[in-house]
């Protein structure tokens, strides 16, 4: 087997099923084996039909992981995949016509290289608020968009590949499994981060990778991730996974919120509060992703203070 397309999903039923769509009528690669591994992370809506309607139109692998989180789902798609190469994307994505061609085409032409990653467009999906559009530049982590231009390049510090696409040859990944603290489902408000460690430990011990930009995804936001909620949920996540990193580097962050830190919570609340009045879209939303980052990285150190993980 050449490569296992991976895709975790939990409780999102109608947006896999497009994803699954878009890799039925995708170009199929000349002499590449592969197959579609689908990790049911405990949905509990109509995932289960959705997959068993594709069962007879893509060849694929369903598999289960009760234990919530993304990592936990992730790691046991690797365990499930039979590839050489792990093919990984979401369950909101479509897949360009060329998407997996790419790819094998590149795991040829760089036999070297343990990492691949590709681009990643965001489409706003109708009605789009007009605040959001506005401020796709300041939002470019939450709508996971990765451009690097239109000619491969080395993966490195600058140019990393995010979860919604890229490739990890299975005998790398199989030796840097995901971190179960990372990752959406982790923690009190979600955590981020479990692909980028993944990349950068493989590349600090020496493998290499490729960006490949003909590997296209669309990245789907649905209009319900467009509010205000999701994106101080999103950097919320940021500022946790950002403390919990920290707390890696060093054996343990000041116990407690130190003053600082509240002080800036209050500030970007009041900004947030007054360039909604007087600012244009990008000036509020960068104070609002300062103000969820800042309750993040708050939340986490509580929850230190308090002997929770």
């Amino acid at each position: 087997m050449d490569g296992s397309v991976v895709i975790c999903t939990r409780n999102r039923a109608a947006s896999l099923a497009r994803t699954l769509e878009s890799l039925c009528a995708m170009q199929r690669p000349d002499g590449w084996a592969w197959e579609v591994v689908v990790v049911d992370n405990g949905s509990t809506d109509a995932t289960a039909d959705v997959l068993a309607q594709f069962a007879g139109r893509l060849p694929l692998v369903a598999a289960a992981e009760p234990r919530r989180g993304l990592s936990n789902a992730r790691n046991r798609g690797i365990a499930a995949a039979r590839g050489r190469y792990l093919v990984w994307t979401d369950d909101d994505v479509l897949v360009d016509p060329g998407w997996l061609a790419a790819y094998a085409d590149a795991a040829q032409r760089w036999p070297a290289a343990a990492l691949f990653g590709g681009r990643v467009v965001p489409v706003l999906e109708e009605p789009v608020a007009a605040w959001f559009a506005a401020s796709t530049g300041e939002l470019a982590h939450l709508l996971a968009a990765r451009d690097f231009g239109p000619a491969p390049c080395p993966l490195g510090a600058d140019c990393k590949p995010f979860g919604a696409n890229y490739v990890v040859r299975a005998a790398e990944q199989r030796r840097f499994p995901y971190d179960p603290a990372l990752g959406a489902g982790a923690g009190r408000h979600g955590r981020m981060g479990e692909e980028t460690a993944v990349i950068d430990a493989i590349l600090a011990a020496g493998g290499s990778g490729v960006y490949v930009p003909a590997a296209t995804v669309r990245h789907l936001i649905a209009p319900q991730r467009q509010t205000f909620a999701h994106v101080l949920a999103c950097y919320r996540a940021h500022g946790e996974t950002a403390a919990l990193t920290e707390r890696a580097r060093r054996a343990r962050l000041p116990g407690g919120v130190p003053p600082w830190l509240l002080r800036r919570i209050a500030e970007s609340a009041a900004g947030f509060a007054l360039a909604r009045l007087t600012a244009p879209p990008p000036v509020y939303v960068r104070e609002l992703k300062r103000l969820g980052y800042a309750l993040g990285y708050a939340g986490h150190l509580r929850a230190q203070a308090a002997g929770r993980p």
